[in-house]
């Protein structure tokens, strides 16, 4: 089974600095001259960057070994995006293992974002938070297990300078890329050169697979130290900054979107599962009913296994991916709303799909009862994403709510997994 391993850090050291706080020279009263006078200096801990854990990757009854190579696929698409965008975009950035993630920083020139924030109907808003002395300050969050992206953090950066000791702090909201999916933001920048530490509070959301769920299991904190960016840096990557119009830019977003699209369309066909995807303006849409399924919930800070079987009656479990027509990418962040009708189109409930990871198909689901063996139609209904979008297209893309019927979806009683 391969695996993924870290990046290698080679001659990590951490010292103890003084964070600028200047010494201080306290005298009670005139020292004789036989006696030198006492300084009393105080020196600010440096934050330890949270030590690399490698999650579990392994074969399970959720992932076979062949899924999981696909998981690996998916991570190395995602690997040729950052190392692109490094080399293209960026005027400095920096790569990390802290915890279960392998995270990566970018540092580009600020760029202007639309988002659906007071915006008009059907029309987003347009942003422009492009200062003197500003950069976009982003972070890309991997699985280390894997490398895919992990979806649905609260990422929180802080940018120190290393000479006075100031700090800023910013919460690095999700935003969708012509490349590269990342949480950033546009940031007046301290003097070079200056630290940066990225916060990542534990997710929330439920996890699948007994084996390989129980992983992002608390607050991890990664440091990357004498970050220097120059005004001429950024001047030069301005110059190349990528806005969507390359092919390039398109078919390596592509490699990450065909990687997803390979295992849920095997799954689709295979004979335990009922669905199918379809393909509405800017959305492709995918319903999957299958067994029920257990996951790790998170609870007071820890994770515990939650089994299906204490549902009352027959339950199954439905699937929901929505992802980007144009490149195959999975949308997150999305308030998706399931209805059920019957053959004569009558409704039968509604049910809130939560995001839940999964060891190599991250989507939207629930357990929901079986509303009797046959055919139906599932409704899938999301408001439009409210997530900023950078690059060319952004004023045309994801405008419009998801609303999607996929008909002839069979439910059966069956087991539990």
């Amino acid at each position: 089974m391969p695996t993924r391993g870290y990046v290698s850090i080679v001659g990590m050291i951490v010292v103890a600095v003084c964070a600028g706080c200047a010494a201080r020279t306290q005298v009670a009263a005139p020292f004789p001259k036989s006696e030198p006078a006492k300084v009393a200096a105080r020196v600010a801990p440096v934050e330890i960057p949270t030590p690399p854990v490698m999650p579990s990757f392994r074969e399970s009854e959720d992932a076979t070994s062949s899924q999981l190579d696909r998981a690996l696929d998916e991570g190395k698409a995602l690997d040729r995006e950052v190392d692109w965008v490094k080399a293209e975009e960026t005027a400095a950035s920096g790569e990390m293992a802290a915890g279960e993630y392998l995270i990566t920083y970018l540092i580009t020139p600020a760029d202007d974002y639309y988002d659906l924030e007071a915006a008009q109907p059907n029309l987003p808003a347009h942003h422009t938070t492009v200062v003197p002395g500003s950069a976009h300050v982003a972070v890309v969050v991997r699985d280390a297990a894997d490398g895919r992206m992990v979806q649905g953090l609260e990422v929180r950066a802080v940018l120190q300078n290393e000479d006075s000791g100031d700090e800023r702090s910013a919460l690095l909201p999700f935003e969708w890329h012509p490349i590269l999916n990342r949480y950033g933001e546009n940031l007046v920048l301290p003097s070079s050169p200056f630290t940066l530490r990225v916060y990542i509070s534990m997710p929330t959301y439920g996890r699948h697979d007994q084996v390989n769920g129980d992983r992002f299991t608390g607050k991890v904190m990664a440091r990357f130290a004498h970050v220097v960016v120059s005004p001429d840096s950024l001047a030069v990557a301005s110059e190349r900054l990528a806005r969507g119009e390359s092919r390039q830019t398109v078919s390596l977003a592509r490699e990450e979107g065909d990687v997803i699209d390979g295992p849920l369309s095997g799954m689709l066909r295979s004979a335990d599962v009922s669905g199918s995807q379809v393909r509405s303006g800017d959305y492709k849409v995918a319903v999957v009913v299958q067994a029920a399924r257990g996951t790790w919930e998170a609870r007071n800070g820890r994770l515990s296994y939650e089994s299906p079987n204490g549902n009352i009656g027959p339950v199954a479990h439905l699937d929901v991916s929505i992802r980007d027509a144009a490149t195959g990418r999975f949308i997150p962040g999305l308030k998706v709303r399931a209805t059920i009708l019957d053959s004569r189109r009558r409704e039968i409930d509604t049910y809130l799909m939560p995001f839940t990871w999964h060891p190599w198909m991250n989507h939207y689901g629930l357990n929901v009862p079986v509303p009797g063996n046959g055919r139906y139609t599932v409704r899938i209904r999301a408001d439009a994403p409210a997530f900023r979008r950078f690059g060319s297209t952004a004023l045309r893309k994801f405008n419009k709510a998801v609303d999607v019927a996929v008909r002839n979806v069979r439910f059966n009683i069956t087991g539990t997994r």
